[in-house]
């Protein structure tokens, strides 16, 4: 799983890519260690998005994946400034010295893989109030996927997991203007010619 955190890059007038790189192979029976693996990539990305630099990227949807035709049909809702403050109040307090919320807020970031620990990743960085997630896999979600994927239930075997994540997301904040989903089903190779702008900040 890979978890990608875009930075604008000010000294050198162009964009530069701050990797993280999270490698796992857990034993079976093993949760404890999975939730603890689980909540610690995401409190460490926040905390990174937080005491960071604003990104002066634009808000704007990659070229990819779109949501099903349901949701595109659907009028866009608007969630008013009181209720996502109210629902944000608690990591606004947490990140109150550092006027980390902002940040937070204005974030881009890509994750790559999203199986047991990827998905949730993902999970919490929305309820963060993390402004911009693109989500990578070329896999579909089946039934051994269900004891640890994030959200996906029985109805969504046989969906890409990338959309199956971006569905639920969308529930959590319906408004597109705060929070930018970017559902990819495409495997990540590492190849540029391959992956074409899969890695590119969105623009």
């Amino acid at each position: 799983v890979m978890f990608f955190v875009w930075k604008s890059a000010r000294s050198r007038g162009r964009q530069s890519i701050n990797i993280m790189t999270i490698k796992h192979d857990l034993g079976r029976g093993n949760a404890f260690v999975m939730g603890l693996l689980i909540g610690s990539t995401a409190a460490l990305l926040i905390h990174r998005l937080a005491t960071s630099r604003p990104s002066t990227l634009p808000n704007e949807k990659h070229d990819s994946a779109s949501l099903n035709d349901d949701q595109n049909n659907q009028t866009q809702q608007c969630l008013p400034p009181e209720i996502r403050s109210e629902m944000l109040s608690r990591n606004a307090l947490y990140f109150a010295s550092s006027n980390g919320m902002p940040r937070i807020e204005s974030s881009h970031v890509l994750v790559v893989g999203l199986g047991g620990v990827g998905s949730h990743t993902a999970h919490m960085l929305a309820r963060s109030g993390v402004g911009y997630i693109r989500m990578v896999d070329f896999d579909q979600v089946t039934l051994s996927s269900l004891n640890r994927h994030a959200v996906a239930t029985l109805k969504d075997v046989g969906l890409p997991k990338a959309i199956v994540l971006a569905h639920h997301l969308r529930e959590i904040c319906p408004d597109e203007e705060k929070l930018v989903l970017d559902p990819v089903v495409k495997m990540y190779t590492g190849d540029k010619e391959r992956d074409g702008s899969m890695m590119d900040p969105p623009s």
